[in-house]
């Protein structure tokens, strides 16, 4: 059951996070996200007693969704060998539990918040080596899995930013291509090597 006190912080962050995507990062102020709330400065203040506590928590909160979806992605997997990878490649896209539209929007945010204070940056760091590690014993070659990692982080960055956006139809062949890379290599074929 959840506490008074995690309902509350959870009406904070959602307001904090409406404001951030509807007026930019920049216009994020304690005062503001507490009107947004509904509550009295003081009110949040308790719960977060500094900007970047709150920004902090946040990123922290934007971690767990990814997390959440992901792990459920995984064990939703009927296939063992590379689960963590498309579960990876699927929650990244804003497939699975919590995960949703607005995740992207304020991932870029959130990145944005973090370039004046690289150290909110470090709890995303230490999900990243988790999650890294998660693919390196996949099942599947762990080269593969950390290309796919990439290439994925690469669309998101893309998208997230609106940056040369990849045609529907293309992207549909691209994630098609990457779900594909993410099954294991047929026995023997890592050491067959093609004919000189």
């Amino acid at each position: 059951m959840e506490s008074k006190t995690d309902r509350t912080r959870g009406i904070i962050l959602d307001a904090a996070e409406r404001l951030v995507l509807d007026v930019g990062v920049a216009r994020l102020t304690l005062e503001a996200a507490a009107r947004e709330a509904g509550l009295s400065k003081g009110g949040l203040l308790y719960h977060f007693p500094t900007k970047e506590a709150l920004v902090r928590a946040m990123i922290a909160r934007y971690g767990d969704r990814f997390d959440r979806a992901r792990e459920g992605l995984a064990l939703a997997d009927p296939r063992p060998d590379g689960r963590h990878t498309r579960a990876y490649i699927k929650a990244s896209l804003g497939e699975g539990a919590g995960a949703g539209a607005d995740i992207d929007s304020l991932g870029a945010a959130l990145i944005a918040a973090v370039a004046n204070d690289p150290a909110l940056l470090d709890p995303i760091r230490e999900r990243y080596r988790a999650w890294q590690a998660d693919l390196e014993e996949d099942g599947i070659d762990p080269v593969t899995a950390t290309l796919l990692r990439l290439a994925i982080d690469g669309l998101w960055m893309t998208e997230v930013f609106g940056l040369a956006r990849v045609p529907v139809a293309l992207r549909r062949k691209l994630l098609a291509r990457l779900m594909d890379m993410s099954a294991p290599a047929p026995v023997g074929a890592a050491e067959a090597s093609p004919a000189s």
